[in-house]
């Protein structure tokens, strides 16, 4: 009976000794799927494009960040790519407005003109920022099959478009070319 025990001590010896290794994002080479690679290189382009585009241009106004659309054959969490062009953009300084959170604005505020909160924290009606510019993206790919290789070609399209004029007023792209070997392929 002991020497059963023995094999299950040993399996369960390895598995919680299991590591983590932490890596600089920067230094992370492709992989098959959508990853750590093509967010970086995505984020940075697009960031720094908008942000010379909202400087040079002397666009005024606030950016409402929408949602991704992924059109793609992968899933792509497209919070995680909005999130890190929105942190990079408000680090230039490019101001954004979330429209989900004015009906709590408002229902603060509205309690702190009851008199219920203290006078040391007065806020004002008339004060909330409409988006002068909305901030979309769309992730599209073309996915083919060769020879043991699959081809995936992958867009990244981010445009701003005048809230008043429905004009879209700068986009910009960043394209990934992947080609990697399919698994079982010839077998």
């Amino acid at each position: 009976m002991k020497f059963y025990l023995l094999p299950i001590f040993i399996i369960l010896s390895f598995y919680y000794c299991a590591s983590v290794e932490y890596r600089d994002p920067s230094q992370i080479e492709g992989t098959k799927q959508w990853g750590v690679r093509e967010v970086r290189e995505t984020v940075q382009n697009m960031s720094v494009s908008l942000s010379d585009f909202y400087k040079k241009d002397s666009v005024k106004g606030y950016i409402e960040l929408q949602k991704f659309k992924n059109n793609t054959s992968e899933h792509i969490d497209t919070k995680i790519l909005a999130n890190e062009i929105v942190t990079n953009l408000t680090s230039y300084k490019i101001p954004f407005v979330d429209t989900s959170q004015r009906k709590a604005s408002l229902d603060e505020i509205s309690l702190n003109k009851s008199g219920i909160t203290t006078s040391d924290t007065k806020l004002d009606f008339g004060k909330l920022k409409s988006p002068s510019y909305r901030l979309s993206g769309e992730l599209n790919d073309l996915v083919n099959y060769e020879k043991g290789k699959k081809i995936q070609y992958i867009l990244i399209t981010l445009r701003l478009t005048s809230v008043e004029s429905n004009e879209i007023v700068w986009q910009t792209d960043k394209k990934f070319l992947k080609i990697s070997d399919t698994e079982g392929y010839g077998l």
